[in-house]
């Protein structure tokens, strides 16, 4: 794994299984708060733009993952070559495939409640000896907060995976941190309703040309195509204005090894 400076922000990139060892092993720390994890795409990065309190937190307190066809497109462009992304749908059964064998306690929250009541049948399904200790809804109050971390604490949980979105996800985990007993809080976005069949991701060919972001366009236009027509191009004049501007001040920093 390598950790660069992008866009002003700290980035981890690297091969899918070696991330995915090193997202189990955080279960076994001894810290204080729980370790938050949080992906990076172009669009939560034009979000971000629009919330610098929230980016600054993000910065101090969390890991982020590079993610999606946007971000490699960037970086490319920018100089750092043809990253491997990380994006959640495919490190989560990796990530699965260790917490079943680990027997590691893991609680869900996020998406609607049929939704999530779908996701986790799907996930016994493909890991039928997976231990999770809890779920819920993820449309809740900010009243309801302190009842819900409750809940996470009394199961036992080792790691929380939130699906509420970028950003509601990040400010939950932030807001209550220091309150919640878990060792992981990963933020995965809309992945819930992928693994609850809800929606369908591209087919494998689609996949390898990078064209999955067009396959969920089409069959998502009313969600997606704010994101396309409108971040699009906001993110492409965004690295033009870097480009031109390191081009004259100074060159991106090597990835240097992370630990």
């Amino acid at each position: 794994m390598q950790i660069f400076n992008f866009l002003e922000l700290p980035i981890i990139t690297g091969e899918l299984n070696e991330t995915a060892e090193w997202i189990l092993s955080l279960h076994k720390r001894k810290t204080q708060s729980p370790t938050i994890i949080s992906h990076i795409n172009a669009n939560n990065y034009y979000l971000l733009n629009q919330d610098i309190e929230l980016c600054y937190q993000l910065i101090q307190e969390s890991y982020l993952l590079f993610d999606g066809i946007g971000m490699k497109l960037a970086a490319h462009f920018l100089g750092l070559g043809w990253l491997p992304d990380l994006n959640g749908t495919d490190l989560f059964p990796l990530v699965m495939n260790g917490i079943e064998r680990d027997k590691i306690p893991i609680y869900f929250l996020g998406a609607e409640n049929k939704v999530i009541v779908d996701m986790v049948e799907q996930l016994y399904k493909c890991w039928p000896k997976v231990n999770i200790v809890g779920y819920r809804s993820g449309y809740f109050a900010k009243a309801e907060e302190d009842g819900i971390v409750d809940l996470i604490n009394h199961s036992g949980a080792k790691i929380l995976v939130l699906g509420r979105g970028f950003p509601l996800q990040e400010q939950f985990s932030i807001r209550q941190r220091e309150q919640l007993n878990v060792s992981v809080i990963w933020n995965l976005g809309g992945l819930f309703d992928f693994m609850s069949g809800r929606k369908k991701r591209a087919p494998l060919w689609i996949q390898a040309l990078r064209l999955e972001w067009l396959y969920r366009l089409i069959f998502d236009p009313l969600r997606l195509w704010p994101r396309t027509f409108f971040v699009g191009p906001w993110f492409i004049i965004r690295i033009l204005r870097i480009h031109r501007f390191l081009k004259r001040k100074y060159s991106f920093q090597k990835a240097y090894k992370y630990d």
